[in-house]
């Protein structure tokens, strides 16, 4: 038995139980109950006294016990702690400074490890189950919607992963990296992987059969994510009973490819949906590097912060505008010319600016509806044959850049905007 010091947590109810059975005793018996011995068990205990009168024991403990994914029974304060240092990404010493403070004990190390190993057993449980609910979800809808691949409900699925690559002024790829898989329709968890190239308990000697060893991996970091995609798909028909036939990604050339190649069957009948906000990132990060390499563009009436942010809106437009089309090719083709066409809007040149999303080309299509205001410039050749036609700087708005600067500008879009791929391969569409 350990002595009475420092502080304990105390659930409530059960401290209400022991007073009202304290009450009923006192009403027969005179004297006083004095608790002076505790069995401590990690950040529960077992309070333990006798009544100085009749000699009566009486014993309080602080918590509750629960049972885990295995079984055992274990005291649900310790339970709570551990899963809040995992929720936290705290461990052991974590815990055990903090309650120090407060003067509360905790569990021992060993005890800390064998509770988080039972929390992480529910927390997979759960996650499997949540993942299952998921894909029946969005095979319904698949179903509703008569959406089928050879008698098979397919879906659409959002993927992304990744891993840690750079560090503090020097080259860095993690050794463990992590892929999900999401369902479009619901928006819900559909697969989950993680890929590890290095074990801790393997690096100290520690024998397999006597730890949970989570190595997995021995190729390149860079193929990690690639490798827990296709595995995805694999599942998918196992698992959830329906074909991912379409997946929106970012812009990693290799996953495309591996799906085609990995998936037997009807891994050729996939198609990649390019995500515009990836592309639209992209694009503002290429126009910061534009910025930060080139001095001249810098100033008033030039690519300022808010010019390249309305810049970016102005793709972003474009693209949500053109992905409600349902003529796919022409939607295409449009998407192309109201990117060129971008930095004119954006600096202020609306002549052939579209009066779909354009204000000024809008009401100069309702005032002279017979000039045809909806044209577009259909890229950076049509702008010079402009150009040349008039020499003259009158419809520039003052400060502006010279037009020799916005065909710089343009000619970069093309270099540099990831979006046009979806023009170079056809079988690539955009998901905005």
């Amino acid at each position: 038995m350990d002595s009475l010091e420092g502080s304990r947590v105390i659930n409530l109810k059960r401290l209400q139980q022991y007073s009202k059975d304290l009450s009923q005793h006192s009403s027969s018996c005179d004297g006083p109950v004095v608790l002076d011995q505790e069995k401590r068990a990690g950040m529960a205990s077992v309070l333990k006294g006798d009544c100085t009168s009749c000699g009566k024991a009486v014993t309080l403990e602080t918590s509750s016990k629960v049972k885990g994914p295995k079984g055992y029974c274990r005291w649900e304060a310790n339970l709570a702690a551990v899963w809040g240092q995992m929720a936290t990404g705290a461990g052991h010493s974590q815990l055990e400074e903090t309650m120090s403070v407060m003067g509360v004990p905790v569990m021992t190390k060993a005890s800390f490890i064998a509770t988080e190993r039972d929390i992480g057993g529910c927390w997979r449980q759960a996650l499997l189950s949540s993942m299952a609910n998921a894909g029946q979800e969005e095979r319904r809808i698949a179903i509703e919607k008569g959406n089928f691949h050879e008698d098979v409900p397919a879906i659409t699925v959002i993927v992304d992963g990744g891993w840690s690559k750079r560090s503090h002024k020097h080259s860095y790829n993690a050794k463990s990296g992590v892929a999900i898989i999401i369902g479009k329709e619901t928006g819900k968890l559909l697969y989950l992987g993680v890929r590890n190239k290095y074990c801790h308990a393997c690096a100290t000697g520690i024998p397999e059969e006597n730890h949970d060893c989570f190595r997995n991996w021995t190729a390149s970091s860079s193929e990690m994510e690639t490798d827990i995609i296709v595995d995805g798909f694999l599942e998918a028909e196992r698992v959830h009973g329906v074909r991912y036939t379409k997946f929106v990604g970012d812009g990693d050339s290799s996953i495309y490819p591996a799906l085609i190649s990995g998936v037997p069957g009807w891994g050729h009948a996939i198609k990649k949906l390019e995500c515009a906000n990836h592309a639209c990132k992209c694009y503002r990060g290429a126009l910061e590097r534009l910025v930060q390499d080139n001095a001249s563009y810098k100033g008033s009436g030039k690519l300022t912060k808010k010019m390249r942010q309305k810049l970016v809106s102005a793709a972003r437009c474009a693209i949500k505008m053109r992905s409600k089309e349902s003529d796919a090719k022409n939607a295409v083709v449009q998407l192309k010319k109201d990117l060129m066409n971008g930095p004119m809007h954006c600096f202020g040149i609306h002549s052939h600016c579209s009066a779909d999303f354009c204000t000024v080309a809008q009401a100069h299509k309702e005032s002279s509806p017979s000039t045809g205001a909806g044209s577009i410039v259909t890229g950076g050749e049509s702008v010079a044959a402009d150009i040349s036609t008039d020499g003259s700087d009158e419809d520039v708005p003052e400060g502006t850049w010279s037009w020799l600067n916005i065909i710089v500008l343009l000619i970069f879009l093309l270099n540099y905007f990831c979006i046009v791929q979806a023009f170079i391969y056809p079988h690539i569409e955009c998901f905005c």
